[in-house]
């Protein structure tokens, strides 16, 4: 996806991309540099602060569930294979394979735990 910065500093959010992280008007966005790239997140403080207490979870495997639909990843969560970012950052091999060897280990642990 590809967005243009205005005279004015201003940055439309492609709909797709809003839509698939369910964006709305008037919503916070956390805007930060990290390591030379420009991340933009939902501030989800805002949304727990208006639905604290609201839920009550029967089951504590549901707030990995539950936490996953509303940001996309729970805590122990790996970030995405390498072959899903872009092809044009150079990652090291050595990156490479560590990350493998992580990701590989946390497949095994939610098959082990599906069972």
């Amino acid at each position: 996806m590809e967005a243009i910065l205005a005279e004015r500093g201003q940055v439309v959010i492609p709909k797709a991309a809003r839509d698939e992280l369910g964006l709305l008007p008037g919503m916070k966005l956390d805007v930060r540099v990290e390591g030379g790239k420009l991340v933009i997140r939902k501030n989800i403080s805002e949304a727990l602060q208006r639905a604290r207490g609201r839920f009550a979870l029967s089951d504590p495997g549901e707030l990995d569930a539950l936490m996953r639909e509303v940001r996309g990843r729970a805590p122990g969560d790996p970030i995405e294979a390498f072959s899903e970012l872009r092809d044009d950052i150079d990652i090291p091999e050595h990156i490479r394979t560590d990350h493998a060897k992580r990701r590989a280990q946390w497949l095994a642990t939610q098959a082990d735990a599906g069972k």
